[in-house]
């Protein structure tokens, strides 16, 4: 199989001294080889140039089948982390002026990948796809890759982001002698302005079960039909409201694709126009609720600003932690998009060169470049990936790097080799950052992957490594919310927000910790759970 050029030709001999401790900062469900070669590469060649730091000189993903795991030298990666909480603290004009940059580049992201959608690629040669793949490659790093070092890395590990804010939060609450709760008053001044797509997908939701209830004999259709009845005659049924809700699952429904898929089909949709309606709900109100809620947000954000005083520096910091909030979820949204668009290119790939999606997903978007360009491509190579894989990266230089992906046995003794810290499963208090406040008690219910989610019932406390959209579903059930990854950006913290559902976050290995049907009391303003 091809190799990518700067790949070519370079030895990697992995250090695996015993006496560097190797940590797995993040899990990732239902991950493919391809998703993460554009982040693991930005580690290495886009840091040093954004002034991000060059800190980690190894890195690696441990794939075993779909779950991979992001693993660094535990204590390069604290480095990193110390290093860009602090600049954004000080200079936080500098994470700014690079969201900007990767806000413009995702809306090109949306904009390149809904070319794709339209594009009849069988009429394509491999040389036009291959130009297409690196056209596309060119702007997912600039949509990607330049955004984690400010909308992940920057408050991964002990989200020591989130704490230097809250920090300035209670400072000024104590001078200007405000009775508030710091968590509370931090949500409220770190919620973003601008609406992520999750708000627009529930609005566009709300308008359209209100035009179908003010439709009683429509209505009636969708309360009383099976869901393969109103599947087959929706067409027939109301013109109109088929034209809104095509629209609004062609819109939304990528989103929900994540990094491997499948997205939610229209089913999923009509099932949840069709709960909604028979449940007697009021659209207009809480459309109307919501306009209350964001409404009161921005006044509550003045009022506050104003009231405890903060200086022009902190101004600008609550300004980019804002964006932050907003960057992590607009530039996850552009790439599940792109995931979901990807795929028709990998299907065409497939087909010409007899590998499955799968099979095109364990390759790297160089290799597929490469491949189409006259290279070859070994099925049972990929084959050996797609079961267990080490995909390890080293810094070469100020902006190099060499990549190798291990396999099979090789996989195995590297991973043997290693020393990796390892968890401690016998706490009983866990505790983690407050992402919106509240007090719950309840039963626990893991929820990792879509199929999780027939375990959710309404008052259950979710826990999950981390959420994506593909999750929300279950997490509008949820009495509380527990996420191992943490800080403001993740998206259980911007979930739990927007929803306003008490939520903890940075619970290192909570999925492992709890388990379904374990109680618990979630106190999120203290970010303690116990069980009980």
């Amino acid at each position: 199989m091809g190799a990518p050029n700067n790949m070519k030709k370079k030895r990697i001999k992995p250090n695996t001294t015993s006496k560097k401790i190797w940590e797995a900062v993040e899990g990732i469900p239902q991950n493919t080889i391809f998703m993460m070669e554009i982040p693991a590469e930005a580690f290495f060649s886009v840091y040093p140039k954004q002034g991000a730091g060059n800190f980690e000189k190894e890195y690696f993903t441990y794939f075993d089948g779909e779950f991979s795991q992001m693993i660094y030298v535990q204590k390069e990666f604290n480095t990193q982390c110390r290093y860009l909480a602090d600049k954004a603290i000080k200079k936080p004009e500098w994470a700014l002026g690079i969201m900007k940059k990767v806000e413009e580049a995702n809306q090109e992201f949306f904009r390149i990948m809904n070319r794709v959608k339209r594009m009849n690629l069988s009429k394509m040669s491999n040389l036009q796809i291959a130009e297409l793949m690196a056209e596309i490659r060119k702007v997912h790093m600039q949509s990607h890759g330049y955004a984690t070092s400010v909308s992940w890395h920057v408050d991964a590990g002990e989200q020591l982001l989130t704490k230097a804010i809250l920090k300035i939060v209670q400072k000024q609450l104590n001078k200007a002698k405000i009775q508030e709760s710091a968590s509370r008053i931090f949500s409220i001044l770190t919620s973003p302005v601008k609406r992520s797509l999750l708000d627009q997908e529930e609005t566009s939701f709300l308008k359209i079960a209100l035009m179908i209830s003010k439709k009683r004999k429509l209505r009636e259709v969708f309360v009383q039909s099976s869901l393969k009845s109103l599947i087959n005659n929706l067409s027939g049924i109301d013109p109109q409201i088929q034209r809104s809700i095509n629209q609004h699952y062609y819109k939304f429904s990528p989103i929900t694709y994540q990094y491997k898929g499948p997205a939610y089909p229209l089913g999923d949709y009509l099932v949840r126009w069709q709960a909604f309606l028979r449940e007697r709900k009021d659209p207009q109100a809480m459309l109307n609720q919501k306009k209350n809620d964001r409404n009161d947000l921005f006044k509550e954000q003045k009022r506050l600003t104003s009231e405890m005083g903060f200086s022009k520096h902190e101004k600008n910091i609550l300004k980019m932690a804002r964006q932050m909030v907003y960057i992590k979820s607009f530039r996850k949204d552009a790439l599940y998009n792109a995931m979901y668009y990807y795929e028709n290119i990998f299907k065409e790939v497939g087909k010409r060169f007899g590998l499955s999606v799968s099979q095109v997903q364990a390759l790297k978007s160089r290799e597929i470049i490469t491949v189409l360009r006259g290279g070859k491509v070994d099925p049972h190579i990929l084959n050996e990936r797609l079961k267990k894989a080490v995909d390890y990266w080293q810094r070469k230089g100020k902006t190099g790097f060499a990549n190798k992906v291990m396999t099979g046995e090789q996989a195995v003794q590297f991973m043997q080799s290693i020393n990796l810290k390892k968890p401690n499963y016998a706490k009983k208090q866990l505790s983690g950052t407050c992402a919106y406040p509240g007090k719950v008690k309840g039963i626990v219910k893991i929820v990792n992957i879509p199929e999780d989610i027939k375990k959710m019932k309404q008052g259950d406390i979710m826990v999950a490594h981390n959420t994506n959209p593909n999750l929300v579903p279950a997490m509008k059930k949820a009495s509380a919310l527990i996420g191992g990854a943490g800080g403001l950006t993740c998206h259980t913290a911007i979930v739990a927000r927007e929803m306003k559902i008490p939520c903890v976050v940075g619970v290192a290995d909570c999925d492992k910790l709890l388990k379904d049907g374990d109680k618990i009391s979630v106190d999120a303003e203290r970010g303690i759970i116990k069980k009980l």
